[in-house]
């Protein structure tokens, strides 16, 4: 296992920390609110089967109990961009809608993942 990213970000008063391993043909993508991580919502994305086909990522929802849409569209941005499976623990204790913190969240981990790509 091999970490590839350790970053914060800041969106409104909530810290919001990403870690990112890279293991054989894959990669584990931790997110949380809290410095310690956590277990929270597990979600699975695979990329296209078929490269260059406009056929969309799929993402399984391992585990969870708040909405999923937030880690689907995480776990399926995230496996878009590596081009290999991402396991996603996305552990948010904050109880603000997804709305409010999905659009500067995504954009934070499109610029973590685009700079990863970049120097592969």
């Amino acid at each position: 296992m091999k970490l590839l990213a350790e970053k914060d970000i800041k969106i409104e008063d909530i810290t919001i920390y990403l870690t990112l391993f890279q293991l054989h043909k894959s990669f584990l993508l931790l997110i949380s609110d809290q410095e310690n991580m956590g277990i929270g919502n597990v979600t699975l994305g695979t990329p296209p089967p078929i490269e260059g086909l406009k056929s969309t990522t799929a993402s399984y929802n391992l585990f969870g109990v708040d909405p999923k849409l937030l880690s689907t569209l995480i776990a399926e941005r995230a496996s878009n961009i590596l081009k290999a499976p991402v396991l996603l623990l996305l552990f948010l204790k904050i109880k603000k809608k997804d709305k409010e913190i999905a659009k500067p969240l995504i954009d934070f981990i499109n610029n973590v993942l685009n700079a990863i790509k970049e120097k592969k």
